[in-house]
């Protein structure tokens, strides 16, 4: 291979491990309708079945930065067990990132306002570089076009939540494994890097139809900067929300939406604050949710209702 287009292709390798390594689950400033996608503890332990779609721009007026979609959704299965699936798609300069998780969660109840969660997860994550917006010296080099340029690495998660109607705190860990991959033959071995999240929210009433809602979302990371982010909501009625936060040495975010009925919609936009500040425009993201009507409540055993014949109690 030509040196030249070897150290432009490891230039660009290098990039993308950093951009993987900073952000490896897509970054979400609504991240309380997003807790699946870090949390497998989270499946199932609402009282309906949420369904989302999400999309996000990131740095607008950056040539090249990321762009998100996703989908999750998640639902108990009886009393105890919790089933979620969660997908995104990210792309990012000459890469794209497809990635997901499959939420397994067991739930107990510790009081009678307190549940705790147990929550497990297979992910996985899938690594595409795009050879058409690669640009080397040779554009018919060898190495390039026969190369296979898609990656598949398979990983687990694991979650702890503990929750109950106006409050809810987590603590989970994603990329357990740190499955090692050669990303290419010019590269080195690269890992997706063990992630620890914690983050917890409440809603607390100031009057009959308006609730204030505090939010904070951390991100610890062996080999990145830990992160973290502090949020304000105010409801009026179940029904309208506005809200505005800090990620630390990012950005400031700003929020409104509503939730009206089944339906959720939400906008959130990020102040840059950083030092791409000068070109970059701010950050939108959209989400879109229906929430699907459930019963949770435990069921009484046939056995126990055919009994109740033989009682005493005529009310």
């Amino acid at each position: 291979m030509n040196k030249g287009i070897k150290n432009g292709l490891l230039i660009v390798l290098t990039i993308f491990i950093s951009v993987v390594s900073a952000q490896q689950i897509p970054l979400k400033s609504l991240y309380l309708y997003n807790r699946l996608s870090y949390n497998p503890a989270e499946a199932g332990t609402r009282k309906y079945i949420p369904v989302y779609l999400s999309a996000r721009q990131q740095w607008i007026g950056l040539e090249n930065a990321p762009e998100t979609q996703d989908i999750s959704v998640h639902a108990p299965l009886g009393a105890k067990v919790g089933l979620g699936l969660q997908m995104y798609n990210e792309s990012t300069g000459v890469t794209d990132r497809t990635g997901g998780n499959l939420a397994l969660s067991y739930r107990i109840q510790t009081s009678q306002k307190g549940h705790l969660a147990f929550g497990l997860s297979g992910m996985f994550t899938q690594f595409t570089f795009d050879k058409e917006k690669m640009i080397t010296q040779n554009p018919n080099d060898a190495t390039l076009l026969n190369n296979d340029l898609t990656y598949f690495i398979p990983d687990v998660g694991f979650g702890l939540n503990y929750y109950g109607e106006k409050f809810r705190i987590g603590l989970s860990a994603v990329n357990l494994i740190e499955t090692k991959k050669d990303l290419s033959s010019i590269a080195v071995d690269n890992a997706l890097n063990r992630v620890i999240y914690f983050d917890g929210s409440a809603k607390l009433g100031l009057s009959k139809k308006i609730d204030l809602i505090p939010s904070f979302f951390t991100r610890y990371m062996f080999e990145a900067p830990f992160s973290y982010e502090a949020n304000l909501r105010l409801m009026y009625n179940d029904l309208v929300w506005i809200g505005a936060g800090y990620r630390g040495q990012d950005a400031a975010v700003f929020e409104v939406g509503f939730e009206f009925k089944k339906f959720v919609i939400g906008y959130a936009y990020d102040y840059t604050l950083s030092d791409i500040s000068s070109i970059s425009n701010g950050t939108h993201e959209i989400i879109i949710g229906y929430q699907i009507s459930v019963d949770t409540s435990p069921k009484t055993s046939v056995w126990k209702r055919r009994n109740r014949i033989y009682t005493n109690d005529r009310k």
